[in-house]
């Protein structure tokens, strides 16, 4: 679909006459003027999910992103290249093949010698240790990290507009083994006192990418947004440091490298945060957390000693209406970081829900119970995939396929691309234009419902215009600080645990439901 629509209105003194914001000309302050227009149709391959070649390659570098991510932090011995190494590093022991940059995957560990994250054991160390020997930069090398996909996630934004929601690029090794990382960025409202109405000149931007046919003129508008943003219009550069950390977005990984390790496909999650000793100079540290809405798979089981299981199960007795939602797109689980794993396995049978539900029939019954009484006819079983399709590892592959596809209600999981939901590899023409293959789950269930919630949203007011408007701009904060005491050590202040907890208080009083709907949902 295309967008033929073109305003021409006065906005918070400022004359739109074209649809990207760089376009914009000042005329001075004037009134609101509403003018009728057409509903949005908006084309969503450049509105919502950017996979163009010819746009990605001129618009935002991996050595762009992590360059910026280490200017806010201001440590000249603390680059790109160094920022970068430092995450890799988190997936090895301290001592083995390690840098010595930051915390190591063996830093926490369980009364058996277990590594852990939350509690939950995590593989460690994983053969994407190794990437910290090699140069992500350079287009000559398989090493070298492409990009595949710009995506407007602007449906995440929380209903009260306390942002506006996530803006994602995604990385994709060129050869070798295959392996992935998605900068999801939580972009600060540019007037929060309008809730979400103040985040309408983003939704513009990203709609007014629609009408421009010249892909290198999309690609400067995105390399805009993304690196600079516009600052007289309050919109702050995606990539900025504090947009990845506690109470905002994180970095998450699709892992599958070979090497001496064991092959086991997983994903992770890291939040990016600035240390500051009380003596010496600040620097960047990417850490891993858990990944969120995973709950650890033995919690659904009983063949678990954790304490957590119990209360694991009494409050997943309260998400069954929730899941239960006959719509594919509106079904959700609220899982409290308290149960959630650090790391979300698509092979072997760790995150394969309905196998450890299996094991626990008492468990079964009480689901089924709660179903009953809510009238629904889904059984226990498709319930239970309902959640494994929430995780990181159902959506990616373990619901692909038959029985784990079908989650009642008619409702049929759509499968990925077998490893993920963009292809590194393969494309596909569309308009005449080179684009990275996505998946059928994409194509034909998620971004048409993305696109209804954002042309909805642009339809929605277009002259109930809020009367605080730029009045409470702030500048940009600054990534989120942990100091770190004379007589401390990094690996004691800096834990999985710790930057969990400061992202779930940051993160506390946010409502539930976003603009697309009720939960985070894909």
């Amino acid at each position: 679909m295309r967008n033929r629509t073109l305003l021409t209105l006065t906005l918070m003194g400022w004359l739109v006459a074209a649809p990207v914001l760089g376009q914009l000309t000042p005329v001075g302050p004037v009134g609101p003027v509403c003018l009728a227009t057409q509903s949005a149709d908006v084309d969503p391959r450049r509105s919502l999910f950017v996979t163009e070649l010819d746009v990605l390659e001129k618009a935002l570098s991996l050595e762009d992103v992590m360059t910026a991510l280490t200017d806010d932090v201001g440590n000249p011995s603390w680059g790109p290249r160094t920022l970068w190494q430092q995450l890799w590093d988190t997936q090895n022991r301290e001592g083995d093949n390690t840098l010595d940059l930051g915390p190591n995957c063996d830093d926490v560990v369980n009364a058996s010698g277990q590594e852990t994250i939350n509690g939950f054991p995590i593989q460690c160390p994983r053969n994407e240790g190794a990437e910290v020997r090699v140069n992500p930069f350079d287009p000559r090398l398989d090493s070298f990290y492409k990009p595949i996909a710009l995506v407007n996630r602007m449906d995440l934004a929380p209903s009260d507009g306390a942002n506006c929601g996530e803006f994602r690029v995604v990385f994709a090794r060129s050869g070798g083994s295959r392996n992935l990382i998605i900068f999801e960025a939580v972009l600060p409202n540019p007037d929060s006192g309008c809730g979400l109405e103040g985040c309408r000149e983003v939704a513009r931007f990203w709609a007014g990418l629609s009408e421009i046919d010249d892909p290198d003129r999309r690609a400067k508008a995105l390399r805009e947004f993304y690196l600079r943003g516009f600052p007289s219009r309050g919109i702050e550069p995606v990539i900025r440091a504090a947009h990845f950390g506690p109470g905002a977005g994180q970095l998450r990984t699709n892992q599958f490298m070979s090497g001496r390790e064991e092959q086991i496909w997983q994903l992770r999650e890291f939040k990016l945060v600035q240390v500051c000793p009380i003596v010496g100079d600040c620097f960047p540290q990417f850490v891993p957390v858990t990944d969120k809405e995973n709950p650890f798979g033995e919690l659904f089981g009983s063949n678990s000693t954790d304490l957590r299981s119990i209360p694991f199960k009494r409050h997943y007795l309260t998400q069954v209406k929730n899941l239960a939602t006959p719509d594919i797109n509106s079904f959700f689980a609220v899982a409290p970081d308290q149960f959630n794993a650090g790391q979300s396995n698509a092979q072997l049978d760790e995150n394969d829900y309905p196998q450890h539900f299996a094991t626990s029939p008492r468990f079964q019954r009480a689901v089924e119970y709660q179903l009953r009484r809510l009238g629904s006819r889904l059984t226990p079983d498709e319930l239970v995939r309902r959640s494994m399709a929430l995780s990181c590892a159902g959506c990616h592959r373990l619901n692909n396929n038959s029985p784990d596809n079908d989650l009642g209600d008619g409702i049929i999981w759509p499968p990925s691309l077998g490893f993920t939901h963009v292809s590194e590899f393969q494309t596909e023409t569309i308009d005449g234009s080179e684009h990275f293959l996505i998946s059928d789950a994409l194509v034909d269930v998620f971004i048409p419902h993305r696109e209804q919630v954002f042309e909805d949203y642009l339809d929605d007011n277009e002259c109930d215009q809020c009367e605080t408007a730029l009045s409470a701009r702030l500048d940009p904060l600054p990534p989120p600080v942990i100091t770190l005491g004379e007589e401390e050590s990094l690996e004691d202040v800096l834990t999985p645990d710790s930057v969990g907890a400061l992202d779930s208080e940051l993160k506390s009083g946010l409502p539930a439901d976003s603009l697309g709907g009720e939960g985070r949902v894909h």
